[in-house]
């Protein structure tokens, strides 16, 4: 099952959900570097994570069928319904693209990252969070993490490899449980450090930041090479 636009709008004005989206936004703030008139796609739904001035950015906001869309935006905001996989934009298009609740609700992934990868200018930067698929936000229905795919960190770190993408960092996010009453959010924070100590590894989600990659790993090269060598040595 999929949320629509009106489910995370009502979590995210939530208690509990303006807490996940200010831990997250100040981190993507953190790696994201926005200059004026560069262009950024927000793939998903980013309302609550988006910190740059838009009046002073290319914006263009992409919403899936599945997720719907919002009419509450300044009308010089460019809003599209699209299919995962095809972005109707020229190739390197964006300086940056920023995907929340959008890759993990993909019919095929990779070739959603694909688009991504095509739409983004060369070493244009992305920054997209997916859920550990071992944490309670990704295993409890009542969470907005919940639906689609999780994943493990080397899990991201080869989908990422494998769609032409160099992984800049995977930041471990959000430890607290999705409890919304004023003790445990009085806490919470106090909660979320001890968590990320005892509980590594079972944090809710990942920040990947990444760079597009427009040429091939040296490793690569090798590893070509020494395949085309014994190819050729075991035919003769």
């Amino acid at each position: 099952m999929y949320l629509d636009y009106l489910q995370y709008q009502k979590f995210y004005n939530s208690s509990i959900g303006k807490i996940v989206s200010s831990t997250i936004k100040k981190k993507i703030k953190k790696y994201c570097f926005v200059y004026e008139n560069q262009s950024i796609g927000c793939f998903g739904y980013v309302d609550p994570f988006v910190s740059f001035d838009l009046e002073k950015v290319n914006s263009s906001f992409y919403y899936s069928k599945r997720l719907g869309i919002s009419k509450n935006k300044a009308n010089k905001i460019l809003q599209v319904l699209i299919d995962e996989e095809k972005i109707p934009c020229q190739d390197s298009y964006f300086d940056h693209v920023v995907a929340i609740h959008h890759l993990e609700n993909s019919f095929n992934v990779k070739n959603s990252l694909r688009e991504i990868w095509r739409s983004l200018a060369p070493e244009g930067k992305a920054y997209i969070i997916l859920p550990n698929k071992k944490s309670s936000w990704h295993l409890s229905s009542k969470s907005p993490f919940s639906t689609g795919f999780g994943y493990s960190k080397n899990q991201l770190s080869n989908l990422f490899e494998q769609s032409f993408f160099d992984v800049q960092f995977i930041d471990r996010l959000i430890y607290f449980p999705n409890f919304n009453n004023n003790l445990f959010l009085k806490n919470i924070f106090l909660i979320d450090k001890v968590s990320s100590i005892f509980f590594r590894y079972f944090n809710g989600v990942y920040l990947c930041v990444l760079k597009k990659r427009i040429f091939a790993h040296p490793e690569n090269f090798d590893f070509a090479k020494n395949s085309l060598v014994k190819r050729v040595i075991k035919n003769f």
